[in-house]
């Protein structure tokens, strides 16, 4: 059976999410190409069609899915402003799997990147993106806004629970310590 370019694509994508989930549930050293394969609903041999092996499907997973999974919440930044920006992170933090997922993935300190991943993992993380984004609106007070977005990625990883509302009094206290 001739596969079309729209099945391809549709199969990388398929893959792309499930190591997404993957990676975050068990993390990258212990994901096994084969789970992830089967969680898409394709072979193996689709995994290496698409992807050389698991350190460049980590590299494919973190860089396609951070330029899609955090555009929501920094055009809440862009044009909302802080407040927005933070209750829309709390908010993804609660209830978007995938977002929590790609933040579990790039906050783990316990998995250590696949071989060549180096230079993925500076750019995944991105602080320095991050920054520059926050000081405009934050001014001296960035690195204390980044670190609280850090810290509450790792809160929605190990005890969602404990997670501020994703409303108006659950960023209140953060924005009046910052700008107070």
């Amino acid at each position: 059976m001739r596969r079309t370019a729209a099945d391809a694509a549709r199969t990388r994508s398929a893959l792309l999410d499930a190591a997404l989930l993957v990676f975050a549930e068990t993390g990258v050293a212990n994901a096994r190409l084969a789970d992830i394969a089967t969680r898409a609903g394709a072979t193996r041999g689709a995994v290496y069609h698409h992807f050389e092996d698991k350190a460049a499907l980590h590299a494919a997973v973190l860089n396609e899915c951070w330029d899609t999974l955090t555009v929501e919440v920094w055009a809440e930044l862009e044009s909302e402003g802080l407040a927005a920006f933070l209750i829309a992170w709390l908010r993804l933090l609660r209830e978007d799997e995938r977002f929590r997922a790609l933040l579990t993935i790039t906050m783990s300190g316990r998995d250590p990147m696949p071989p060549g991943a180096d230079e993925v993992s500076a750019k995944a993380w991105g602080l320095d993106d991050w920054l520059a984004r926050l000081t405009p609106v934050a001014g001296e007070n960035a690195t204390h806004l980044l670190s609280w977005l850090c810290g509450t990625a790792m809160v929605a990883t190990a005890a969602p629970g404990l997670l501020p509302p994703a409303d108006a009094d659950g960023v209140a206290p953060l924005l009046r310590g910052m700008l107070g």
